[in-house]
């Protein structure tokens, strides 16, 4: 009879001590999750990302995709450049499993370029999402969301004309080579801008340009969503795509979002 009281005992005793590690995992990946924002990002000590992430890390972003440190390290410069006084504020964390999902804050003063944006003085506030994935307390991959045209509405890239209720935006993200982004910005501003003011519904046109890995936004913006089909559907934008097409390293994306907030 003790032997068959103990079998369950132990049992219970080893579950405990299990999640038990478990805990302690969650909270030491969380620990390292905020290193990253606080000492990488805060202080721009990129010697720290070569401890915290993994050398295969996958950043995504609303930007596009970053693979490798040194990538990485890239895009930390680029923004610190940018705001030299960039500091993160974790505002909240939740860890399970070998996932860590932060909520924060930040806030810099633009003193330098930014995707091909000039210094504006603006301090500006940033609010944002990451999800880290965690594997032998280093990160994998991480899932990055912010507020990414609220962040140009700050610098005064004003969307005018005023924009309705039925405002579509039409957001195309593309990779291209970085050594013909002065081609691609020329060849973008020179043919694609008069061919969208002309289109009907038009509303404006924005280009996002990362220097540092190639990557762009194209935005433009639609007076509702069947004014934007109904350009495409007449071969419009497959046509201003292919102008790119030497340009290009991967396909592009496209997505379409509506507009809903302004001020």
């Amino acid at each position: 009879m003790k032997k068959l009281i103990l079998i369950p005992v132990i049992a219970l005793a080893v579950l405990v001590v299990f999640m038990a590690g478990c805990e302690k995992k969650t909270e030491e990946n969380k620990a390292i999750a905020r290193r990253a924002f606080e000492e990488v990002w805060s202080q721009g000590k990129l010697d720290i990302i070569d401890e915290i992430y993994a050398a295969d890390f996958i950043y995504h972003a609303p930007t596009g995709e970053i693979r490798g440190l040194e990538e990485f390290k890239q895009l930390v410069t680029m923004y610190r450049n940018a705001y030299p006084d960039l500091q993160f504020t974790v505002e909240d964390q939740i860890a399970e499993g070998d996932k860590v999902v932060t909520r924060w804050t930040a806030n810099g003063t633009h003193e330098g370029e930014l995707m091909g944006i000039p210094p504006t003085g603006v301090q500006v506030t940033e609010t944002g999402n990451a999800i880290i994935r965690y594997v032998g307390g280093k990160a994998v991959e991480v899932w990055s969301s912010y507020d990414l045209l609220g962040m140009l509405q700050q610098f005064g890239c004003k969307m005018t004309p005023p924009l309705t209720e039925t405002t579509f935006a039409r957001v195309t993200l593309t990779q291209g080579k970085v050594d013909m982004m002065n081609e691609t910005i020329q060849l973008y501003r020179d043919s694609v801008v008069p061919v969208a003011q002309s289109q009907n519904g038009y509303r404006g046109i924005y280009l996002l340009n990362d220097f540092i890995t190639g990557k762009a936004i194209s935005i433009s913006l639609w007076e509702c969503e069947d004014d934007a089909i109904a350009n495409e559907q007449s071969g419009y934008y497959k046509e201003q795509v292919d102008k790119f097409k030497d340009f290009y390293t991967a396909k592009p994306v496209r997505e379409g979002y509506v507009v809903t907030v302004q001020e």
